[in-house]
């Protein structure tokens, strides 16, 4: 009876496929269950082509969600996002289940990295989540370094699959300079039979992470990690090898922007002598014969000096600790949310600059100690004092209260525009009676732009003897447009054998004196005046000649004066 009962609810299965399929669309069989791994360690807030690092996981992890197939179920676990040095700093931070894209958005937004590389662990605890139901096991890790609690992920990823749970990791590899990082992620994925794919900056992270949900689904995607794990040692014939950790404890730096120099010991054996040699990357192995050596080791704003030793027939590892910490700032515009574009960023110590930056999202390693750093744009600034401890990794967000004022003028009502010779002068509002406003800035654009703190200014804009003074508000985050209508034309004065032009008052004041506007010593002017009448005196030796002359907004005005 069973057996019939089966057989029906095949057949039940069979004949309701096709509307199944017209209903939704034809939609894709379930690939199963998939928990998918991110590095939130400290590392992550390294900088890749002016993007952190984390910023760019967020926006991967966005992109594939829209791709995601409903019927398919999702988990994601982050590790070393709440302790700097706890190896058992990993959470699943939404448990696998129905894909809810702006959930899990805001949820991976929130993550700070800090942390240490459990990688083993990760995998552990991922397929012990995924193994308690008989749907496909996939995991998708997200790394841009090497474990570094002393496990083996390797091993570890091998005895998952002969568990026989399904379990399958793709990995991929974000901006991974060291060889040893990168063939340990690749053998993961090799030892599960998944995928590994590199990821140089954002838009790998993002095609990468397509890449692996696509395999999840069932597609046919290329592994870039080669067949067989390599069994010669990469760094064969370089005995001196060393890495660096922020502070005792931590992880390895893998930043690729390390600067290794070595030198002969100085004559007192403790400063650097002769320059040997430079190698860059987050791992050192150099070629060195056997001797004392200063190796001076460097990340963007830290510098240290090491003594080290090769002895014949013997590899000389070091692990130095540089007591810095690493600073990222992001800045955004007060009042509208935007990001703070075309910034610089000064880094000072007490009242020492130490460096300045122009990235969108800089970052800076620094020897612990108090800081201030300085953002500005345009004339627009904001200041942060911090503190740094060893080891510590932070991201300094910063507001500027700023507006954006786009200026330019008109002849006239109607045009034309001014293009050429225009100045646009912004000044603080007169404090003082018949003294101007502090000056704040001044720019020669037909279209001058200007970065401008919140608050009142008088912006003057002259073309020629023609001017006009308005005053406005600068607000943060709001753009602001202003055209001003200078009522002006250009007189053009041709003057053959003259040595001077002047362009006065038709008329004498109470003094008996007329007004000089201008005073050209050429027999040619072609000058903007405000709209008006005037008098030009043509000067030749020691004879005068006085013409009446007008000049008409927005019109031009062609005189000659023999």
């Amino acid at each position: 009876m069973q057996r019939i009962a089966l057989i029906f609810a095949m057949i039940a299965a069979t004949l309701s496929a096709p509307v199944q399929a017209q209903d939704k669309g034809q939609q894709k069989a379930s690939a199963g269950d998939t928990v998918l791994i991110l590095d939130a360690s400290g590392s992550m807030w390294g900088i890749v082509e002016g993007q952190s690092k984390i910023a760019a996981a967020r926006q991967a992890v966005g992109s594939i969600l829209s791709k995601w197939n409903p019927s398919d179920r999702l988990g994601v676990m982050a590790y070393g996002h709440r302790s700097k040095g706890d190896c058992n700093d990993i959470e699943m931070i939404r448990p696998v289940g129905p894909v809810d894209a702006r959930e899990i958005s805001s949820t991976v937004e929130r993550l700070n990295p800090k942390g240490k590389t459990p990688l083993t662990q990760a995998l552990r605890q991922a397929a012990q989540s995924l193994k308690s139901n008989e749907n496909k096991s996939t995991v998708i890790l997200v790394s841009d370094g090497i474990e570094t609690c002393n496990a083996d992920p390797c091993a570890a990823a091998a005895e998952l699959k002969k568990a026989g749970i399904g379990f399958v990791a793709h990995v991929i590899g974000l901006d991974v300079t060291d060889p040893l990082a990168k063939a340990q992620l690749q053998c993961i994925a090799r030892n599960t039979g998944g995928v590994y794919l590199d990821a140089a900056n954002a838009s790998g992270l993002q095609q990468a992470l397509g890449r692996a949900v696509d395999v999840t689904q069932g597609k046919k995607v290329v592994s870039e990690a080669p067949a067989r794990a390599a069994t010669v040692d990469p760094f064969r014939g370089k005995p001196l090898r060393a890495t660096v950790r922020l502070a005792e404890g931590l992880d390895p730096v893998t930043d690729g922007g390390l600067v290794w120099v070595l030198y002969k010991p100085g004559t007192d054996g403790e400063e650097k002598g002769e320059y040997i040699a430079t190698e860059y990357g987050a791992r050192l192995a150099m070629a060195a014969e056997p001797g004392k050596y200063m190796l001076e080791v460097s990340l963007e704003e830290t510098k240290r000096l090491f003594p080290v030793e090769v002895v014949k027939g013997a590899l000389a590892t070091y692990d130095f600790v540089l007591d810095a910490g690493y600073v990222t700032s992001e800045g955004n515009i007060s009042g509208s949310g935007a990001k703070a574009q075309d910034v610089t960023w000064e880094l000072r110590r007490g009242d020492e600059s130490v460096t300045t930056k122009y990235d969108a999202v800089p970052k800076f390693v620094v020897p612990a100690g108090a800081y201030s750093m300085v953002l500005r744009k345009g004339t627009a600034r904001a200041v942060q004092a911090f503190s740094i401890a060893p080891g510590d990794v932070m991201n300094l967000a910063m507001s500027l209260d700023a507006g954006r004022l786009l200026a330019d003028a008109l002849y006239t009502s109607g045009g034309p525009k001014v293009e050429n010779g225009l100045t646009v002068e912004v000044r603080r509002p007169q404090q003082v009676e018949n003294e101007p406003g502090e000056w704040v800035a001044t720019e020669y654009e037909p279209l001058s732009v200007f970065d401008l703190p919140t608050g009142s200014y008088d912006i003057k804009m002259t073309v020629g003897k023609a001017q006009k003074v308005q005053r406005i508000e600068i607000k943060s985050g709001q753009p602001m447009r202003l055209t001003l209508i200078l009522e002006a034309g250009v007189l053009a004065i041709d003057a053959p054998g003259a040595d001077k032009i002047e362009i006065v008052a038709p008329k004498k004041d109470i003094n008996g004196e007329r007004k000089v506007f201008e005073t050209f010593y050429d027999a040619k002017i072609n000058f903007a005046f405000n709209a008006g009448d005037y008098v030009a005196i043509v000067t030749r030796g020691d004879t005068s000649k006085e013409q009446p002359v007008k000049v008409t907004a927005g019109e031009r005005n062609e005189v000659t004066i023999n």
